[in-house]
């Protein structure tokens, strides 16, 4: 799976103007492929500390190597860390391009039947809204900003190429969580509303009707939310 969003990335940058050899420290330089798997080392076996996607800018730290066929860049702030970005799948840019891009697709949650406040007061409760390491909580891992278990991520359709990486990029997370909501809403009767979908993501599918998820739905509360948030 790894092998294929590399080559998928690599066939949609091939018509851009990709980075080869050495460039200047600092330089600012943008994604070129639709959504590419940023790296903790310069590899593809590397582990992957989340996605980024097309359009968006970093600066590039200074350090550059050579493997698997790849030249990769380590660039700065991705996902609130170091990353390798292989150069056929950026190109370089202006500075305004990396000064503008605070808001990035990555840092944006995915559109859907939850709302942005709603989805606002989910990521705040699970991790203050920050990409946390995966730790394990009640008989199984929770990760990334919303705190997604593995079952999730599989019934989500296993966004991002893995849990971890999907995890931790908000817009990937996010959109692991509308489509949970989408799949489930209709099953168990729950209301089309903030409530519903704040206490399904507690409790699974039927976490509307459970009154173990009464709890979590006064801290979404407690957070900004109400039922029609």
């Amino acid at each position: 799976m790894v092998g294929y969003f590399l080559i998928l990335s690599v066939i949609v940058a091939t018509a851009r103007a990709n980075i080869s050899g050495q460039i200047a420290t600092g330089s600012c330089v943008c994604v070129t492929g639709s959504t590419v798997n940023a790296r903790h080392t310069a590899s593809i076996h590397g582990n992957i500390v989340g996605t980024v996607h097309s359009g968006e800018c970093y600066k590039y730290n200074g350090h550059m190597h050579t493997a698997d066929g790849y030249t990769w860049y380590q660039l700065q702030h991705v996902h609130g860390q170091l990353a390798y970005v292989a150069g056929s799948l950026l190109q370089t840019s202006t500075a305004s391009h990396c000064s503008a891009s605070v808001s990035t697709h990555s840092g944006t949650f995915a559109a859907g039947v939850v709302s942005d406040k709603c989805m606002q007061c989910i990521c705040d409760l699970e991790s203050g809204c920050r990409p946390l390491d995966c730790k394990w909580d009640v008989n199984s891992n929770s990760c990334g900003y919303m705190q997604i278990k593995q079952v999730y991520w599989e019934d989500c359709g296993k966004p991002g190429g893995s849990l971890e990486a999907c995890s931790k990029d908000k817009h990937c997370a996010s959109q692991c969580v509308q489509k949970y909501m989408s799949r489930y809403i209709n099953h168990y009767g729950c209301a089309h509303n903030c409530e519903s979908y704040a206490r399904m993501h507690n409790g699974g599918p039927a976490g509307c009707k459970h009154t173990n998820t009464l709890g979590y739905w006064s801290h979404i509360q407690s957070k900004g939310c109400s039922a029609n948030s």
